[in-house]
């Protein structure tokens, strides 16, 4: 019985797409995720939010702990976990402090290569302080699963669910 359950979640999951689909990525910035890694205490976190047309994103990124006020913040790509890029969308108002957040921001005009970093995870988000003028924390921007995806790992299909639901992105994607 579960499995059908679990069966039938997917093809609706999968069945269903909605032309207002907005696609949300988040990263986790630390300092462990920086080139080179550092000891940095401060821990950030960022959301972007691509339109459904996909052609501008929306931007949120707050950090605290860090060891010197924030000098710069920004998206960098194309780049895999590891590796440096230069930026891409860089970030007005930072908010000079250890711990703060920048205005949200919109970025429009997206080009379906920025797109497509996004979707491959080749963009990353970091923050800049005099401490660590290469980058203090960072964190690789990732999608966010939609809920019927949750919900089907909850239901022990994730793997599958999770497949499908990449596979859902690339056609969407275009």
């Amino acid at each position: 019985m579960k499995s059908l359950i679990a069966i039938f979640g997917l093809a609706v999951a999968l069945g269903v797409e909605t032309a207002s689909a907005q696609w949300t990525f988040q990263a986790t910035l630390l300092g462990s995720n920086e080139v080179g890694p550092n000891a940095s205490p401060g821990t950030g976190f960022g959301t972007v939010v691509l339109s459904a047309d996909q052609t501008q994103i929306t931007v949120n990124e707050s950090w605290s702990g860090l060891t010197a006020p924030a000098t710069a913040s920004h998206i960098h790509g194309p780049a895999a976990v590891g590796v440096n890029a230069p930026v891409l969308f860089p970030f007005s108002g930072v908010l000079a402090a250890t711990s703060g957040s920048i205005p949200q921001q919109t970025f429009t005009n997206l080009s379906a290569l920025q797109v497509s970093y996004l979707f491959n995870g080749l963009l990353y988000m970091n923050v800049h302080s005099s401490t660590f003028p290469g980058g203090e924390i960072r964190g690789q921007l990732f999608l966010v699963p939609e809920p019927s995806t949750l919900a089907l790992v909850g239901l022990g299909s994730g793997a599958i669910a999770l497949r499908a639901y990449r596979k859902r992105a690339k056609r969407l994607q275009g």
